[in-house]
C-alpha cells in the first residue's frame, strides 16, 4: 500500500516518514533545551578554532567569527526565556541551532561544521553540560557544608 504524502514530512535532513520521525526523535526536542548552552559554546569555540587556523583562503574571517559568535549569544538567550525551540524537523539541538544561524546568516551558518562530525558535536555538548552539572553539583554541595559548619559553630556549647 502506498504511503500518503501527508505522512512524509520534510526535514532539514530530507524527508522522513513521519511516524519514523516521531519514534527516532521521541523527546529530543524537549530534553536537548538543556543542551543548547553547550551546543552553543562547542560551536562558538570550534568556530573561533577555525578563524584561527593559518590556511588561505580563511574559513573564517574576524567579521564572520564575530557574527556567528553574536548569534550564538542570542540563541542562548532566547533558550534561556523559552523563546527557542527544536522542532521535530530539526530533530535535535544541532540541527535547530543550524537552522536558526542559517536563517540568520545564510550559508555562513552552514559553515560551523566544517571539519567537525555530529558524533563530534554530541560529544563536545555532553561533556560540557556534564562538567556544568559536576560544577553545580561541588557548588552546592560547598554551600550545604558551609551552612552545615555554621550551624555547628552556634550550637557547639550544647551538649
Amino acid at each position: 500500500m502506498a504511503r500518503s504524502r501527508t505522512r512524509i514530512r520534510k526535514t532539514t535532513v530530507g524527508r522522513i516518514d513521519s511516524e519514523v520521525l516521531a519514534f527516532t526523535v521521541g523527546r529530543d526536542t524537549e530534553l536537548d533545551l538543556e543542551l543548547v548552552d553547550a551546543d552553543c559554546i562547542g560551536s562558538a569555540a570550534h568556530v573561533t578554532m577555525l578563524a584561527r587556523l593559518p590556511v588561505r583562503p580563511r574559513l573564517f574571517s574576524p567579521a564572520e567569527r564575530q557574527a556567528v559568535l553574536k548569534e550564538l549569544v542570542a540563541i542562548m538567550k532566547a533558550a534561556r526565556q523559552g523563546k527557542f525551540v527544536i522542532t521535530l524537523e530539526d530533530q535535535d539541538v544541532h540541527m535547530a541551532v543550524e537552522r536558526r544561524l542559517t536563517a540568520r546568516l545564510g550559508d555562513l551558518g552552514k559553515r560551523i561544521h566544517t571539519g567537525r562530525s555530529r558524533n563530534d558535536q554530541v560529544a563536545v555538548d555532553l561533556r560540557l553540560y556534564a562538567r556544568h552539572q559536576l560544577v553545580s553539583a561541588v557548588r552546592e554541595a560547598s554551600a550545604l557544608a558551609g551552612t552545615l559548619v555554621a550551624v555547628g559553630r552556634t550550637h557547639a556549647a550544647q551538649p
